[in-house]
């Protein structure tokens, strides 16, 4: 049998293509045509032309997508790889991601002769701060100025199972990106006539928006059917005529005519072919001949037609209980279920929606409850191993636990394992982008004024607030406030109030976010939460310091300190006494601030949390750096440097760099002193702390030479 199926046909649709990537205006291709009609052969060859274009020069990077996927997930998704590209070694692409090889690629056609490539893909680093639209479209406009006249970057969408009806916004989405598309980009999506992108006149009707073909794709003409029963006889046991005659029947339906070739090619009999002339007979004989394969081949088959998209062989393996070198076998020998399967490396799914709906058809709901059950303890087990092992979180666990979730339970248990386990998955991986979309579908579930919708309007807004986008944080949480009020939940006013009060405090405006506070603090006093009372006399410590009140920000401390060690809380204690240390670092007092910052360092080493470990090194760096002591200084701040890059903390790393920066200059070292503030400034730059990269940029230019 042929490796990868064989293209035949389409040379009007391929014609207007060729047209379409002559012209340097940015725009969008839309290839439309019914399930089965061959829309994503026709995409591999588009990218094969682009790739072999003599006259232009072009980059090529395909995504598949499932329904579940936003616009901004998928936007994000495009350019962390772009980012990531930078771990390909030119050369050596046996363990990289197809994607990132591509981008690669891509990037390549960018770089003039004798530059490198790493630059420009450090220019391409993912700033998850800003509203993914936006820094999309300004990478895309970097790409644009970068490539030549003749140059083109295509970007492929094809979605892996179709889009739901009513997602207008997808469409509404994609039609902001699109008609902002810098020239020399072209974006391409598979669709069928009733999909949104082709449905929704806003986006189809765009003036940069193309259709290929002008209405749909139809089935092969004659020729073209000739062409491929030619090209595939030699796989057979047949002739090119007694194929034409049997294949015949199918009139040119391209699933039908390629699913026929290959059950005769792999043993089957012309005559066992079924008399149905759609695709339908086809898709049901491959599913008997996978059922004649024995009880492993379908439970593999159904695992994967649940599991949706492409997923990693451990997944399926851990679903089905099938050994590694059971599957391996399986495969290895039967040419006809390799060849239903494809992907890259170690993760795959069913080549074809069409076959993978099916099977799910041929299951009941009580089996389907068994796959998805499976499925569901295979992600919660990987994301509780993580935090067990405080590794980094999977993404995919975190991602897909809430869909299987939902198809056992429904919509209360999607929002349930989103908001109390998910959730915090997606937030350790910064994955911001996943989390709204998840947040967005969980908030359709909820009912109006629930408790449930205050709580995601209330994690929203600390999305947003971490992204930089104040407006839209005080807007969820002031929603969420309106909603805890009318409910009389006191305890989630109180954390409502303390979230706007950093808003606030984000914003410089001090005396609105100590009245945050303060209403927080009445709420916990009015309780009795002793817990709650110590975080308000924290923060309101920190309003205190920031305006320079340095004894009304130690008796807040302290106040806080006495109830932490009341409570017997190790976490609090830790966290004032860096709060106090801090405060008497202020007043110049470094004996009592390093007593306080050693106190704190002890209590986190107690609790192995590594986060405050590396906030204690970093604090006691400064102290000794103040003193002089640059060696001590040196090692505590590669202490915490350490820590922050095995939780990728981002801002940590960026600190500590910017304090190691600090050390070397005092001594003299200003080259080494400039590769510190230079990582600082761009790890600034990424997190999106524009102040930050001024200032430290600043530095940089101060170290050089007169």
């Amino acid at each position: 049998m042929s490796e990868k199926p064989i293209f035949v046909g389409r040379k009007e649709e391929l014609e207007q293509f060729k047209k379409v990537l002559q012209d340097p205006q940015g725009q969008a291709i839309l290839v439309v045509g019914q399930a089965g009609m061959g829309k994503t052969f026709l995409l591999n060859k588009m990218a094969e032309i682009a790739a072999k274009h003599l006259n232009l020069k072009c980059g090529c990077v395909r995504y598949e997508v499932i329904s579940n996927d936003s616009v901004d997930m998928i936007l994000g998704r495009m350019m962390d790889d772009a980012f990531h590209a930078g771990d390909v070694v030119e050369g050596s692409f046996d363990n990289t991601a197809l994607r990132r090889k591509q981008w690669y690629a891509l990037l390549e056609t960018m770089v003039p002769r004798g530059e490198k490539i790493s630059r420009l893909i450090q220019s391409l680093e993912r700033n998850q701060q800003r509203p993914t639209r936006e820094e999309f479209l300004d990478r895309m406009r970097l790409i644009s100025g970068k490539i030549k006249a003749n140059g083109r970057a295509v970007f492929i969408i094809d979605p892996l199972e179709y889009l739901e009806e009513e997602k207008d916004e997808y469409a509404e989405d994609w039609a902001i990106i699109v008609r902002d598309l810098p020239d020399k980009i072209k974006l391409v999506f598979a669709q069928r006539p009733e999909d949104v992108l082709v449905r929704y006149r806003k986006f189809s009707k765009l003036e940069n928006v193309k259709k290929i073909p002008h209405y749909e794709l139809n089935k092969l003409d004659e020729t073209a059917v000739d062409e491929l029963i030619d090209l595939r006889a030699g796989e057979t046991n047949y002739t090119v005529s007694e194929l034409r005659k049997s294949l015949g029947r199918y009139k040119g339906h391209p699933y039908a005519l390629q699913g026929a070739l290959n059950l005769i090619a792999t043993g089957t009999k012309i005559e066992e072919l079924p008399d149905d002339p759609t695709e339908r007979g086809i898709i049901e004989e491959q599913w008997n001949k996978i059922c004649k394969c024995g009880e492993n081949a379908i439970c593999l088959f159904k695992a994967y037609a649940i599991l949706e998209e492409i997923i990693p062989d451990d997944v399926i393996e851990g679903v089905t209980k099938i050994e590694t070198n059971t599957r391996l076998t399986l495969l290895a020998d039967n040419v006809f279920l390799a060849r239903l399967l494809y992907g890259e490396g170690n993760s795959k799914r069913i080549y074809h929606l069409l076959l993978a709906e099916y099977i799910l058809g041929q299951m009941n709901d009580d089996e389907k409850k068994q796959y998805h059950l499976k499925a569901m303890e295979i992600y919660r087990g990987k994301l509780k191993k993580a935090e067990k092992e405080k590794t980094k979180p999977d993404e995919l666990a975190a991602t897909r636990l809430p869909e299987h979730v939902w198809a056992i339970g429904g919509d209360e248990a999607f929002v349930e394992v989103f908001i109390n386990e998910c959730g915090k998955f997606l937030l350790t991986l910064g994955t911001l982008d996943t989390f709204i979309a998840l947040s967005e579908r969980a908030l359709k579930m909820v009912k109006k004024g629930s408790e449930e919708q205050a709580v995601l309007l209330g994690n929203l807004g600390l999305i947003y607030r971490r992204r930089g986008e104040l407006d839209g944080a005080e807007k969820m949480h002031k929603k969420a406030l309106a909603i805890d009020e009318k409910l009389g939940r006191l305890e989630e006013m109180a954390s409502d109030y303390n979230n706007l009060g950093l808003i606030y405090q984000t914003r410089g405006e001090l005396d609105e976010a100590e009245k945050m506070y303060k209403k927080a603090l009445a709420i916990h006093e009015r309780l009795g939460l002793q817990e709650g009372m110590a975080n308000q006399y924290g923060n309101l410590g920190l309003i205190y310091r920031m305006r320079g009140d340095l004894d009304k920000a130690e008796e807040m401390h302290k106040k806080s300190l006495h109830i932490e060690e009341k409570l017997g809380r190790l976490e609090g204690m830790a966290s004032d006494y860096a709060a106090l240390g801090l405060v008497y670092y202020d007043r110049q007092n470094l004996g009592k601030a390093e007593e306080m910052h050693i106190k704190g360092l002890e209590i986190e080493k107690r609790l192995g949390r590594l986060e405050g470990l590396a906030r204690q090194y970093g604090n006691l760096g400064i102290i000794y750096q103040s003193r002089g002591d640059l060696d001590e200084a040196e090692k505590m701040y590669k202490e915490a440097l350490a820590i922050d890059e095995k939780l990728g903390r981002l801002e940590g790393m960026a600190i500590q760099y910017c304090n190691l920066g600090i050390v070397y200059k005092i001594r003299g070292e200003l080259d080494k002193a400039k590769e510190y503030w230079t990582k600082s400034r761009d790890l600034y730059k990424k997190i999106g702390a524009k102040h930050m990269v001024k200032k430290v940029q600043g530095w940089i230019d101060s170290a050089r030479p007169n």
